[in-house]
């Protein structure tokens, strides 16, 4: 697969790593506007977690992480395991294989 070097969140640009990590696939280091994903992550593991940290970036970028009473991996995993495979799901049914077309 193709490596991806940076993304564009909330109009900024959010660099792309991969590290050892010893007890999680990637990570959202904010501070560094980076993910970081394992060097050791499976090819079929690498879009699934990209998008998973991409979600952790956005809401640290909207400001959402950081209210007091808010349960950031609650919210991120409820759009990472339900949002999207039901989105995806739509447009498959609606044959949109881009939902820009």
């Amino acid at each position: 697969m193709q490596s991806i070097n940076s993304v564009m969140i909330a109009g900024h640009r959010v660099k792309i790593t991969r590290a050892n990590l010893d007890d999680c696939y990637g990570e959202y280091l904010h501070e560094r506007r980076t993910i970081q994903l394992d060097s050791k992550l499976l090819a079929k593991d690498y879009l699934p977690t990209l998008r998973h940290e991409m979600l952790h970036a956005s809401f640290h970028l909207a400001g959402i992480s950081f209210l007091e009473s808010f349960q950031e991996e609650a919210c991120v995993r409820c759009v990472d395991e339900i949002f999207f495979p039901a989105y995806e799901r739509l447009l498959k049914r609606l044959k949109i294989d881009h939902p820009h077309q």
